[in-house]
């Protein structure tokens, strides 16, 4: 007991030092879930029983084995294993990258993501989450996908994030970057979610893009520091993937694809599950096509995630209207022609029959006040 108290007294000044509670928080969480045999279940366990980390690593063994799931094996372990030194290293490593975190137990932690069975306890971040980016669809598929695949992806995120939804994927080759491209061609948010550490990019060629993430959203690991891209790391961050959106589109992936996985940790969410249909001749459409047989939207376009999702469809309409008290007559009535899909000026000069100077007049009052987005061509779409 006189060396468990030694370490408590290292562990307070420590914190003295750093005089930052939620940095304390994170090291704690480290320690825990860092020792053998913890494991998400009983850590989870832990935090719910004893409301934080740092109560549960000073309980005694009594109190631990109260705990379901923690025998008196289990309790022993966390008493004589935890490492609390080697977890203030580490976080001192993250607050010296600049790295930013969410904490399981605090109230910025993504909400989508809490809700899923096995959410990570910590989870590092680099760029910006946004209270928006809670309404968000995954895009993921095959890393050698066709160049009509890709382009379906890349047009797809487009849509979706000129409709103001967030894309996320996992910055891997093919379907993942085409997404991530496409939403910020349409400078609309991307999320992207790494399987090594924020400090090691994979695949390497991905940096510029990474980058580019950044500004338009933020990269997300719920590894440590060093961490290499190590293939058991990608099925367990697929979890993340899914858990962050709404619904998961997969583009192309062959029977036994890592966007299947993320496909079974979108249904064990209660995830919608969308699938592109392709020819059976294709080895990346077999996976998509089970998919859909196993009872997985066929999706063809944009229109089919907001049928299956009626509340992200109420939330992009409740973004685009909310100053819509603002509006005068004319300018409600020229929005009533604008549907899901972009409008050429000329065809809503015809279909409205304004004048192109007033109808361009309104068009940009509307586009001031956040209701409507100039695309190229003189096309507009609900912002």
């Amino acid at each position: 007991m006189g060396k468990k108290s030694c370490c408590q007294e290292s562990n307070r000044n420590w914190i003295n030092k750093l005089d930052n509670e939620r940095l304390q928080n994170l090291a704690d969480l480290i320690a825990l879930n860092e020792i053998e045999g913890i494991g998400l279940g009983r850590l989870h366990q832990l935090l719910n029983t004893f409301g934080s980390a740092g109560k549960a690593l000073e309980a005694s063994i009594s109190r631990l084995t109260d705990v379901p799931g923690i025998g008196r094996e289990t309790a022993s372990t966390i008493i004589e294993k935890q490492d609390r030194k080697k977890a203030e290293k580490i976080v001192e490593k993250v607050n010296s990258k600049g790295w930013r975190f969410f904490i399981i137990n605090e109230s910025d932690y993504p909400r989508a993501l809490k809700t899923i069975p096995d959410p990570p306890p910590y989870i590092f971040y680099l760029g910006e989450y946004e209270e928006s980016d809670n309404r968000a669809i995954a895009i993921v598929g095959s890393r050698t996908a066709t160049e009509e695949g890709r382009s379906f992806a890349e047009n797809l995120a487009a849509r979706l994030a000129e409709n103001g939804v967030t894309v996320v994927s996992g910055m891997a080759r093919g379907v993942d970057t085409a997404a991530h491209r496409g939403a910020m061609t349409a400078e609309g948010r991307t999320l992207a979610v790494f399987g090594s550490s924020l400090d090691i990019i994979y695949p390497p060629e991905g940096r510029n893009m990474a980058a580019k993430i950044i500004k338009s959203g933020c990269l997300l690991s719920e590894y440590l520091p060093g961490t290499e891209p190590f293939g058991p790391n990608f099925p367990k961050r697929n979890r993340i993937i899914s858990g962050l959106s709404q619904g998961v589109v997969v583009i192309e992936a062959a029977e036994r694809s890592g966007a299947l996985s993320t496909a079974g940790h979108a249904l064990q969410q209660n995830r919608e599950i969308f699938a592109v249909p392709g020819s059976p001749r294709v080895l990346t459409s077999k996976g998509t096509n089970h998919l859909i047989k196993e009872g997985a939207v066929l999706l063809t376009s944009i229109d089919d995630i907001f049928e299956a999702l009626p509340r992200l469809k109420g939330q992009v309409i409740a973004r685009r209207t909310e100053n819509i008290e603002d509006l005068t007559e004319l300018e409600k009535s020229i929005l009533n022609h604008f549907g899901a899909d972009p409008i050429q000026v000329d065809k809503l000069a015809r279909e409205t029959n304004t004048p192109m100077p007033d109808l361009l007049q309104i068009l940009l009052a509307l586009e001031l006040k956040g209701i409507v987005k100039e695309l190229s061509g003189k096309r507009f779409i609900l912002g």
